[in-house]
């Protein structure tokens, strides 16, 4: 999973607008259950983990990065 706790993640997300898993699944183009299983860890991707750190703005190493 993204190298930050699941609470993390929803922070980074309200920062960011989304509020909630069914907003960041649209963002992503994915059914709001597979975000589900993502934040409960209970499912693994590579690409939707990287794209949810890219709309966070979360680098691959758990820092914050500057949103352009």
């Amino acid at each position: 999973m993204l190298p930050m706790h699941w609470v993390k993640i929803k922070i980074r997300m309200l920062e960011q607008g989304i509020y909630t898993q069914k907003a960041l699944a649209q963002k992503l183009g994915v059914n709001p259950s597979t975000v589900t299983r993502l934040l409960r860890g209970e499912r693994r991707s590579r690409r939707l983990e990287q794209q949810i750190g890219e709309i966070l703005g979360i680098h691959p190493d758990g820092k914050r990065t500057r949103r352009k």
